[in-house]
């Protein structure tokens, strides 16, 4: 059993929300935390705005792991920034990221129903290939500034989260994406 599904059993859900999504979040625009004040490590990964798959495909052989695909109600961060009802409900798909089967990035991505029509249907369908693969190649691709935070304190070593809300056309998501300590040790400086 990784230790992310040992996590999970433990907590009785999938978790990775309240690693994502804390109650009491330090994002970065809530407490006005400047990038340059990261370390310059975390910096340059977390606020990069390229594609996060073709970045950990550089360091090895890249593999996306499906935890779980569901539809759910968004966290109250995911209502706030997509703009949704408390009725709202999203599709959900968290995952692990890994190179050379090094577990390196937990990510949750929550899609509006609404945006799940016409060609943004495949969103639902991308198996094992990695959402970024999809996204970086969609022309009319926007996204809103990056928001990130120093994890709380986890099992999983867990050390920094970032989030962002994506647009193809007008239709939004919400990508959230916890980096684990083991990039620094994989990833050159």
């Amino acid at each position: 059993m990784s230790d992310f599904h040992a996590f999970c059993a433990a907590m009785n859900s999938s978790a990775l929300h309240h690693i994502l999504h804390p109650l009491a979040p330090s994002w970065s625009t809530r407490n006005h935390i400047a990038p340059a004040s990261l370390p310059a490590y975390w910096r340059d990964w977390l606020f990069d705005h390229g594609s996060l798959t073709a970045r950990l495909s550089q360091l090895g052989h890249f593999s996306v792991e499906i935890v779980r695909e569901y539809y759910g109600r968004p966290t109250p961060l995911e209502r706030r920034c997509l703009a949704l009802s408390h009725q709202g409900r999203v599709w959900v798909r968290e995952v692990i990221l890994h190179v050379d089967q090094h577990p390196l990035v937990y990510a949750r991505t929550a899609i509006p129903l609404t945006t799940l029509t016409g060609q943004e249907r495949r969103l639902q369908y991308l198996g094992k290939r990695s959402l970024g693969s999809y996204l970086f190649r969609q022309p009319d691709l926007q996204r809103q500034p990056l928001r990130v935070s120093h994890c709380n304190p986890n099992p999983l070593a867990l050390e920094w989260c970032r989030h962002s809300v994506f647009t193809l056309g007008d239709k939004p998501l919400m990508v959230s994406e916890a980096f684990s300590q083991q990039l620094a040790a994989l990833a050159p400086r």
